[in-house]
């Protein structure tokens, strides 16, 4: 009858742990996405440069910043993989916790230890030994003992696995967020590449404005000269060149912020060696979007999200393990004397083994407590993953808005660069003509200028749109198939 008690208890303790840990089996969220993106990758502008056009389709082993053509920036990234420091901290990251998972994976197996001591023990004479009416006298004794022990807890209810699962999990979710460093940094290495070519741009046109402006200047104090022009004619002009001499200053200091900014990128002081070059001598890439259903495959911070999630579901298994009993089994063999000559003795054996059952009673809800609370923190990591697939989404539906819209902006900036030094160049001949004043020849003259500065940016904002919609698409990365 007794033992019949014990097996129902058993069968009803089976029945419930097997309904709870199935119902935390990993089920991964779903996330609808459209079929397709609402926009395409668009074709290099008409406008762009002459240059080679190279198919960027994401793999596996794509180093997408080479596809630019820059051998400074493919040295320049090689660089910074070596030697940025968040890189170095998110391979820090994975090594604590390949630490971590092995930590977490020792209680699969057995544990073996071994034990010696040699004990001089004093104790007082007992009733017996003080009869004989001679003085007391203490009691010497030894003992020596050695001896291996070994334990072992049966992972009946997976609790032990669980943990090593989550560890497990934990650890590829750091491996991907090494990828997304990596890209982040590949990214943040081109921008900033991209934007000392398009300070140097800007440069030189500010340069150019500003010997423009001066032989403007001259042009008018010789018609003062003349006698054909005023101060008035003159403070304006001088207000023109000061203000491009201003110019130069506040972009050679931007240039020099910005150089210092890649050189942190690559992990040291100095700043790294490149060649200028302008911006169109750059090619342009032609980007595959493909459809969003890839992104999931594409995307490391969606794996890591993912990894993060499966972590938690491996930590709400162990917790619902937890509330079930441990079936632990021990044993120990050795040796053990009084003599130490005879400690190695067949006689001297011990050996013994046991098994122990623990199963928790009353905890002050400390157990069901824990449950919950990892079920709300799958609730929320499975909110996360979500999240960071339709932002996933959304990133790749900007960057391919932000390429279509800054293409047509360059084109656009490129005629009305064009119509602004016609212009330009006419106010200029009827000037010296004497066929219109110097208010006329002011107001093209900024117009040029600005449009100049505008094309540079607006060149710079195309390159920029290129590296964001390669980050959005996961920069090449790809998640291997399991």
């Amino acid at each position: 009858m007794k033992r019949f008690r014990l097996l129902a208890l058993a069968a009803a303790a089976l029945s419930l742990s097997g309904c709870d840990l199935a119902s935390s089996e990993y089920l991964r969220p779903i996330v609808e996405l459209p079929a397709f993106f609402r926009g395409s990758a668009p074709a290099a502008p008409a406008s762009a440069p002459a240059a080679e056009e190279v198919a960027a389709e994401p793999r596996s082993d794509a180093a997408w910043w080479s596809q630019f053509g820059s051998a400074d920036l493919d040295r320049l990234v090689a660089q910074a993989q070596d030697r940025n420091f968040d890189l170095a901290a998110a391979e820090a990251r994975i090594r604590q916790a390949m630490a971590q998972q092995e930590i977490s994976a020792a209680p699969l197996f057995p544990s073996l230890d071994f034990t010696s001591n040699a004990t001089r023990q004093q104790t007082a004479p007992t009733a017996s030994t003080s009869r004989t009416g001679s003085v007391p006298r203490p009691i010497w004794s030894n003992r020596f003992n050695m001896q291996f022990e070994a334990s072992y807890e049966i992972d009946f209810w997976g609790k032990n696995r669980a943990a090593a699962d989550a560890a497990n999990a934990t650890l590829q979710a750091r491996r991907f967020d090494l990828a997304t460093v990596a890209l982040t940094t590949e990214a943040n290495v081109a921008n900033a590449y991209f934007q000392l070519l398009g300070f140097g741009e800007r440069l030189d046109y500010a340069r150019q404005s500003l010997a423009d402006a001066e032989d403007i200047l001259a042009a008018i104090r010789a018609r003062e000269a003349a006698g054909t022009a005023s101060l008035v004619d003159i403070a304006p002009q001088v207000g023109i060149v000061e203000g491009q001499r201003a110019t130069i200053a506040s972009l050679e200091r931007q240039f020099a912020q910005q150089y210092d900014a890649l050189a942190v990128l690559l992990g040291t002081p100095q700043r790294p060696d490149y060649t200028p070059m302008p911006l169109t001598d750059l090619r342009v890439p032609v980007v595959a979007a493909g459809v969003p259903s890839e992104l999931l495959r594409r995307r490391p911070d969606i794996a890591a999200a993912e990894a993060q999630l499966i972590a938690a579901n491996a930590d709400l298994r162990n917790a619902i393990a937890q509330r079930f009993p441990s079936l632990s089994l021990t044993g120990a063999a050795g040796y053990q004397s009084s003599e130490f000559g005879r400690l190695l003795d067949p006689t001297s054996q011990i050996f013994s083994i046991a098994a122990g059952l623990t199963a928790p009673i009353f905890a002050g809800g400390r157990l069901q407590g824990q449950e919950r609370l990892q079920r709300a923190r799958l609730e929320e990591l499975a909110a996360s993953y979500q999240k960071t697939v339709v932002q996933a989404f959304a990133d790749v539906e900007t960057a391919l808005s932000g390429l279509r819209r800054t293409r047509e902006q360059l084109d656009a900036q490129i005629a009305a660069t064009a119509a602004s030094r016609l212009g330009f160049d006419a106010a200029q001949a009827q000037y010296r003509a004497g066929s219109i004043d110097s208010v006329a020849l002011r107001d093209t003259q900024r117009s040029y200028f600005t449009a100049l500065d505008a094309l540079a940016q607006a060149r710079l904002g195309y390159y920029q749109a290129l590296v964001a919609l390669f980050q959005a698409l996961g920069g090449g990365w790809q998640l291997a198939a399991p």
